[in-house]
């Protein structure tokens, strides 16, 4: 069966890159809809992650006083962007199928075309406001004269990028193909994401020093979850400016390459009956 659904997966994979055009025209027309008939268009890309990270810099830092760190907003912030994508990414792709039982029904195309093209829309406005917090870093540092800014671990942010990009694919596919056998995972997708966010380390460093007394106990219970790779590696680059953990960078990599494969064997398991089931 292994051998059979290897075949079939390489097979297919020659047909979705033929079809890799309409998977850009897919992803073009969530972009396109996303914005239609808003007043601000794509600013709003912009400003939902800033107005983000200003509410949790004020609370978290301020009222609470639950982090202590220098140049605190930067952290959230690089935080902020990759969650925003995963959770934007996962709950958008989940319905793929589902919402589109007409077209699947109707045309002959690669159907997993449908969630990726959706993560590959939400990745083009992460990268845009992946751009746009770099260039933000430059200016705190060459102008404020803050200790955030580039370094040269910097150089990693690419290979993270295309890391965090493999995990939204692989997850989507599985998550898209679970949703169609599985309607309740619709919804369970949004509670699951509520609750992996705060035991994520998006706002806050796995730093006993940064954190508030006895919170350090939890540390090596939150490097168990997966995601916090993905975060600790970016945290490492962007706003502490030192080289990863390495041990932590290889896992990110191992588990991003799981959540493809794994993702893709999944949907390619079930993807015969998906006409039917949808």
């Amino acid at each position: 069966m292994a051998t059979t659904l290897t075949t079939a997966g390489g097979r297919h994979l020659g047909t979705l890159w033929a079809y890799r055009g309409l998977v850009m025209n897919l992803a073009i027309r969530d972009l396109k809809l996303k914005y239609k008939g808003s007043v601000l268009g794509v600013l709003w890309s912009v400003l939902n992650p800033l107005l983000m990270m200003a509410i949790y810099t004020v609370v978290f830092s301020l009222f609470l006083r639950a982090v202590i760190l220098p140049d605190y907003w930067a952290l959230v912030l690089a935080g902020i962007l990759t969650w925003v994508f995963f959770s934007t990414a996962l709950t958008a792709a989940s319905v793929s199928f589902t919402h589109n039982a007409n077209l699947i029904n109707k045309v002959a195309f690669p159907y997993e075309s449908l969630p990726i093209a959706t993560v590959i829309a939400n990745f083009v406005n992460f990268l845009i406001m992946e751009v746009i917090l770099l260039v933000v870093l430059v200016l705190a540092q060459s102008v404020l004269h803050r200790q955030v800014g580039l370094r040269p671990p910097a150089v990693l942010l690419p290979v993270i990028l295309a890391a965090i990009l493999a995990c939204g694919l692989g997850l989507s596919l599985f998550l898209a193909t679970l949703t169609v056998y599985f309607r309740d995972v619709e919804h369970l997708v949004g509670i699951g994401l509520s609750a992996l966010f705060y035991v994520t380390p998006v706002l806050y460093p796995l730093d006993a020093r940064a954190l508030p007394h006895g919170a350090a106990r939890f540390i090596p219970y939150l490097r168990l979850n997966p995601f916090s790779w993905f975060f600790e590696s970016i945290h490492s680059v962007l706003y502490y400016g030192t080289w990863p953990d390495w041990p932590t960078f290889g896992l990110m990599l191992i588990a991003s390459a799981a959540a493809l494969v794994g993702g893709y064997a999944f949907f390619m398991w079930l993807r015969p009956r998906i006409p039917e089931e949808v």
